[in-house]
Order: C-alpha cells, then structure tokens, then sequence
C-alpha cells in the first residue's frame, strides 16, 4: 500500500505543477493560452502515463503485492476511470478507460501488443498471478439470441451483439466495474476494496442493471437481457498464457453468478441471498425462489427482481 501511495502522491503531484504552470501563463499572457497550456499537459501527462510507465511499475510491483490492485484500494484506479472515460473516442483500455480512438489517438496512446484490450501501462500492471479478493460478479445475457441468430445473417448478429456490447460498457463501467465480452453475454467484475464501491456495491450492481435493462429496451433492434448477481471471496489477477494477460476473477462466486444469470428469464434480475442481504436497509420489492443448479448438490436460495 505505501508504494502505491508513493505513486499516487508522484502523479498527483505532476498535475498540480501542470495546473500551477497554466495559471502563470494565464496570469502573464492570456486566460486562452492557459488553458491551451493546462489541457496539453493533462493530456500529455495521460499519454506518459499510459504508455510509458512500465518501469516505474516494475520498480513498485511484486507478485505478492502488485501496484495495480492496492491502487484500487486507495481509490487512485477509480478515480483516473472516471476522469478518462470522459475523453473520446472509443475504443478503450478495458482497465483504466483511456481511449485509443479521439484525443488518445492523437496523443499517441495506443494499446498493448500482447493485449489490445489494454493500454501497454495497466497491461504491464496486471498481477501475472491471483489474490483473494471480495468481489461482486455480474452477468448479463441476451435472451433468446441463438434462436434469432438462426433467422439473421452472421453479420447481423454481430452488429446485434456489438451494439449490446457497447451500451453494457458505458452503463456498467460508469460505476467501475471491470468489464469482459464472452460471447452473447457481459461479464462485470465489482472489486469491492474500491472506495467508490464498498458497502454499496450490491445496490450498486443492482442499480447498474436496472439501467442496462432500461437501456436495452429502448433500443429498438434488441433483445430482452437475463441477469445474474452474486457475491463472495475469488482469485482476483491474471491468468497469463505466454506473454499474454487477462484480469480476470476465478471461483465459485463467477460460476453460481453464471448459473444465476442462466436461470433468470427476459428482462428478469436474480439475484443471491448474499447479494439480497448486502442491500441497503430499503430493500427492493423480490420474489424469493429456491433454484437447483447445475453442478450444486445443495438449493441455491434466490431473488427474482423485475
């Protein structure tokens, strides 16, 4: 935790000499020319940060303590989210949402070879290994997409699924999950040791698909989304196959999260006792259910929410 608060305090630091060096030039030239100045050094700040830094996290990363994950912690990851994410254009690094279309095109941030899903600073810091962490994990799925794929072209369905894709990253990762595309369905990863999530995190995942349904039944070339929610202790990190890596989370928590989600039918929301209990003290209207799912010996007791 100490050398993420040292690199916290060293980038926190280089903004506010950019901040101090645009007031001057606002002060002695012209309020425009500051403000020229401020955005160049903010946006080329970003550029360094995310594209050459591999060293510094290097220096600072071990196996047992890897930068990125007590950066989480100390609110750091989730605040630099919410700031790149307001920068266009798409497409982004699935980790700390700077754009490699838009500015990030033009000041030269681009992904990592290994992992275009990554800019080549968050890929570098990705854990090579897993941590136990409490997570939420949040699965979305389009219902009734194999059927209607069967009567569309593949390029039709692909547009479908993009589409989907699209409108899920900007709706989940607005409240800092860590968002995976795995076929027709969305994976979202909540780590709750960030600050923005914490105690919250199950109104806040149950929040964010709420949006997700609303937002899909907008549109009018779409399909009706099944959730599934749970919560509990995984292996947080990368699993790395040769000099590739993926953040991820692995365990029972993912697997019942996924089973959950298979169950849940059209525009339904199902939820874990788990997750039902973590709410807040105004607890949505639910139906309770005890489901038998594939590969439990035991009843998974639930929550239906529509």
């Amino acid at each position: 935790m100490t050398k993420a608060r040292y690199f916290e305090i060293g980038v926190d630091c280089l903004e506010i000499i950019a901040v101090l060096l645009a007031l001057l030039l606002a002060v002695y030239v012209s309020i425009w020319a500051g403000l020229l100045l401020l955005g160049v050094l903010l946006l080329g700040l970003v550029s360094l940060i995310c594209n050459y830094d591999a060293w510094v996290v290097r220096r600072l990363s071990t196996l047992e303590n890897p930068l990125i994950l007590p950066l989480c912690r100390t609110g750091f990851v989730g605040r630099h989210r919410r700031m790149l994410r307001l920068l266009p254009s798409e497409p982004r690094c699935r980790f700390c949402m700077v754009p490699f279309g838009g500015l990030g095109k033009v000041f030269g941030i681009r992904p990592s070879p290994p992992n275009p899903n990554y800019c080549r600073s968050c890929f570098e810091a990705l854990p090579t290994t897993t941590h136990e962490l409490k997570v939420g994990v949040l699965f979305a799925d389009l219902r009734g997409f194999t059927s209607w794929s069967e009567t569309h072209s593949s390029s039709a369905a692909a547009d479908l699924v993009s589409r989907f894709y699209a409108r899920a990253n900007r709706v989940l990762t607005s409240d800092d999950a860590l968002v995976d595309f795995i076929g027709d369905q969305v994976m979202a990863i909540y780590l709750v040791d960030m600050p923005s999530l914490g105690a919250r995190t199950a109104d806040i995942m149950v929040a964010a698909t709420r949006r997700l349904i609303q937002a899909e039944g907008k549109v009018t070339e779409s399909l009706p989304v099944g959730v599934g929610i749970h919560m509990g202790k995984a292996q947080v990190g990368s699993l790395a196959t040769g000099g590739s890596k993926n953040f991820t989370a692995i365990g029972d928590v993912v697997n019942t999260a996924a089973r959950l989600q298979s169950a849940a039918k059209a525009n339904e929301i199902l939820i874990s006792e788990t997750v039902y209990d973590a709410l807040s003290e105004k607890k949505p209207q639910a139906d309770r259910t005890t489901l038998e799912l594939k590969g439990k010996a035991e009843l998974l007791t639930a929550f239906i929410l529509r």
